[in-house]
């Protein structure tokens, strides 16, 4: 690995900025990225529309009346998650988001868990969205009288996102910002017809979906569960840490505005939906809510375009997760050198990480074909991407955890802290209320699934000379002041 040092007068960002810029065929695009296009990947992660094409029945089969509630419950909850990511990004940013944050607050090992755990949630949630958009797609082409194999779908879809993902990550976001832009445009008017016609029966429009009356502590508290996997992704804008302009302002408002704004759109389509249907039960009873709710106030050719809406969605999501998966896997093969440092190969043309897509995109799609067997998409997305949900709910504990490590060794101001504490007691609630009676099969094969991959990756430092290329990163070297036992100490880049 080339050893790099960087002026010690210049602050925590620009020491870092300069490390990881060394040698132009190592380097992705610089300052390539304002707030919109970097702000892109993390909403496409989440992919509100095709998300509320569904979701708002699967809340309602969780909780039933206070759907919306629960969402509401679970933005404030993951405030205190998306809380340690900020911590960090307002201090320096690289493309290895949770390796560098974790490993410069406990260690290098601690990092490179935390960031193989969430290359894997990326990468299962590449092949999960595949997945789901061959079934939204495989609908929208069963309305128009035609029948293809969902595995077929999802093939094409992939190939077609990997081959986007290769150019400048400023076109495939602004790709990702008009998939989705155009699909919210498309269900707002569905909304606005529901609104119009005043819900179910013209007296629909209630605040019961944000009541809690007459519904269990435990119920509405397992509904918060579910909802941590509706809003995830946020955190992806930290692996835009060496594309983004004026990073440690850009990417801590990218990550605080995307959750804000995928959340809003979950809350408030939810509500509609409730609003539209006589009971909760009903929405639970209904495979796509939001799709049957525009063939009926609005016509099967409005449900036609909301099931559009839905698939453009799908792929700007599918889009978004490989372009993460391929950013911090270019971070994890610049930091463990050896033949890991295929992954760090430059498309000069596009700055794009080419050599992590080469490995990222075939690993996503195999995750695809392996589930290939199963005779309907929605299984097989529902399998692959709850693997990836139970993974970043341990990643992002790894990184509370790290960020309260931090906050201790640099500021040890007693709010910051208090707030990181409280998102600790959150999140260990949350994992104990997933893992806790254990999941009935398959969901259980799927938490062992997780279980060994985090054994995996702590296995992989096992590997010689791995630890100690890692112990000797010039990453890490230059974030060491900050590590220092001086109390009350700020980074030099901190906000």
């Amino acid at each position: 690995m080339t050893s790099t040092t960087a002026p010690r007068g210049a602050g925590l960002a620009e020491r870092v900025d300069q490390v990881t810029g060394a040698g132009p065929d190592r380097s992705l695009r610089r300052g390539s990225l304002r707030f919109l296009r970097t702000a892109a990947l993390p909403i496409g992660v989440q992919g509100p529309t095709a998300g509320v094409l569904i979701g708002p029945a699967i809340i309602a089969g969780i909780v039933g009346r206070p759907g919306a509630l629960a969402q509401v419950i679970g933005l404030v909850a993951m405030g205190f998650v998306a809380y340690a990511f900020v911590t960090f990004t307002r201090s320096f940013n690289t493309a290895g988001s949770v390796y560098a944050f974790n490993g410069t607050a406990l260690g290098p090992g601690y990092g490179f868990v935390s960031a193989w755990l969430l290359l894997l949630v990326y990468l299962s949630f590449a092949a999960g969205v595949y997945a789901s958009t061959a079934d939204i797609g495989q609908t929208l082409l069963a309305s128009l009288g035609q029948h293809v194999g969902w595995l077929w779908l999802g093939l094409a879809g992939a190939v077609l996102a990997l081959i986007l993902a290769l150019t400048s990550i400023g076109f495939s976001s602004l790709v990702i910002l008009a998939c989705e832009g155009a699909s919210i445009l498309l269900i707002t008017a569905v909304a606005v017809a529901v609104l119009a016609a005043g819900g179910y029966h013209h007296h629909g429009l209630t605040a019961a979906p944000f009541s809690a009356r007459g519904v269990p502590a435990g119920l509405l508290a397992l509904g918060v569960t579910a909802v941590f996997g509706q809003f995830s992704g946020f955190e992806s804008a930290s692996a835009l840490g060496e594309e983004a302009h004026r990073s440690t302002r850009t990417i801590p408002a990218a990550i605080t505005w995307s959750l804000i704004g995928s959340a809003a759109v979950y809350i408030f389509f939810t509500w509609i939906v409730y609003s539209a249907y006589p009971t909760p039960a009903a929405v639970a009873a209904s495979p796509a809510p939001l799709v049957r709710i525009a063939g009926a106030y609005l016509g099967p050719n409005v449900a036609i375009a909301v099931n559009a809406a839905g698939l453009i969605s799908a792929f700007g999501a599918q889009l978004a997760c490989l372009n993460a998966a391929a950013r911090l896997l270019f971070a994890l093969g610049r930091e463990a050198g050896g033949p890991a440092k295929l992954a760090t190969r430059i498309w000069p043309r596009h700055g794009s990480p080419a050599g992590a897509l080469a490995i990222a995109g075939p690993v996503s799609i195999a995750g695809l074909a392996a589930f290939g067997f199963e005779a309907s998409p929605t299984r097989a997305a529902t399998l692959i991407i709850q693997y990836g949900a139970y993974l970043i709910l341990a990643a992002y504990l790894l990184t509370v955890l790290a960020a309260a490590a931090w906050t201790w060794r640099t500021r040890r101001r007693p709010v910051p802290l208090a707030i990181l504490a409280a998102g600790t007691a959150i999140l260990g609630y949350v994992v104990y209320r997933t893992f806790v009676p254990f999941p009935a099969a398959p969901f259980g094969w799927v938490v062992l699934a997780g279980a060994g991959s985090a054994v995996a990756g702590a296995a992989l430092l096992l590997i010689p000379g791995l630890r100690g290329r890692l112990r000797r990163s010039p990453l890490l070297a230059v974030t060491t002041p900050v590590r220092g036992p001086a109390a009350g100490a700020r980074p030099a880049d901190g906000a």
